[in-house]
């Protein structure tokens, strides 16, 4: 009898052993089976997707630049001696015309007065053997010699007067003083700088464009730029020169002029130049974020059934939301909008947008 329990309990055992490793296999199975279809899911990549839109096209393009002067002009004494007065300072504003530095001009004042009397005796004798000539009172080599004296006092007055007028140094422009070399009290001589003047009345504005954007300009195209300093303005800039040798990162130095009658703008200002096509041309027209890699030789996803392919594009930047294709796109290609990170050719996708 004891035996038979025994066995009986050792059957039960058994028993329940067995039922649990059958739960378990069909468990694992289960987990399986879940684990392959989220596999599955997983490689079925979510995307967005947009057809290319045909469409008349106006090119902008933007680029950041800075300011600088419409030139700087370096101020040199034409004249020698002791300097009596400077007025400016570096930054002050200074228009042409104003008076910046005098120098001592007794010596040469008094050389300007013996010219202009010598000039007025030329004359007179001058006037007089033309009247004695007439009644043939001189003769012909007599009046050359009194002309010949006539036109050296006038060559001395007017040399004395312009050194009379070196001894008061004005500025040439309207602008602002950049450098400031001289002091009260200097001795000057010729040829020696004195002041800077940076002028302000116009401005250059100059970026740094890529090869196909400078193709489209030429010296008659305009600009609107925008200063930093100044958000509320706008400016208009005339291309005023295109380098044609490239930096070392292959583009190239746009200079355009701009007005500055209000004096808002200064030398070395940040900001940026739009660019708009003079002429409207028919494209076919994406979102920039559609192609992976540069505008000039991307790629882009193209939906064929339920995968993707990649496929090489070129393009123009529009402005800094859109892209022209010029070369790679169809209008009837449905074009991966987002969701590229994750795709590669023959990706499996599920389109969000349908």
């Amino acid at each position: 009898m004891k035996q038979i329990k025994k066995y009986a309990v050792i059957g039960i055992i058994i028993a329940i052993a067995a039922l649990g490793i059958l739960q378990l296999v069909n468990n694992k199975k289960r987990l399986d089976n879940e684990l392959q279809a989220m596999q599955q899911y997983s490689m079925v990549v979510p995307v967005e997707v947009i057809p290319p839109e045909r469409q008349g096209t106006s090119q902008h393009v933007t680029e950041n630049g800075v300011l600088t002067s419409g030139s700087e002009i370096t101020i040199l004494s034409e004249t020698s001696g002791k300097v009596l007065s400077v007025n400016g300072n570096i930054g002050d504003k200074v228009y042409a015309g104003q008076i910046l530095v005098t120098v001592e001009k007794e010596l040469v004042e008094s050389q300007f007065q013996l010219a202009k009397t010598n000039l007025e005796h030329a004359e007179k004798d001058l006037a007089r053997y033309d009247s004695l000539a007439e009644g043939e009172a001189v003769t012909q080599q007599q009046l050359e010699a009194v002309k010949l004296k006539y036109r050296d006092a006038q060559t001395q007055f007017t040399a004395s007067k312009k050194q009379l007028e070196n001894t008061t140094i004005r500025s040439p422009v309207n602008g602002v003083i950049a450098n400031r070399l001289v002091e009260k009290g200097t001795t000057l001589l010729p040829s020696i700088p004195i002041f800077t003047i940076a002028e302000q009345d116009r401005m250059v504005f100059t970026v740094n464009m890529a090869e196909e954007d400078v193709r489209t300009l030429g010296r008659e195209r305009k600009a609107e730029i925008f200063i930093d300093a100044s958000p509320e303005n706008s400016f208009t800039g005339n291309i005023r020169g295109i380098s044609t040798v490239p930096d070392l990162s292959g583009r190239y130095k746009v200079e355009m002029e701009l007005n500055n009658p209000s004096g808002l703008l200064r030398a070395g200002m940040s900001g940026k130049a739009v660019f708009t096509s003079d002429t409207d041309n028919e494209g076919l027209v994406i979102p920039r974020k559609c192609v992976v890699g540069s505008v000039r030789d991307g790629k882009i996803f193209i939906v064929q059934g339920d995968t993707v392919i990649s496929k090489q594009v070129k393009g123009r930047t529009l402005n800094e939301a859109e892209v022209l294709i010029t070369e790679g796109v169809t209008e009837t290609d449905r074009i991966v909008l987002s969701g590229q990170i994750n795709l590669e050719d023959g990706s499996k996708i599920r389109i969000l947008n349908q």
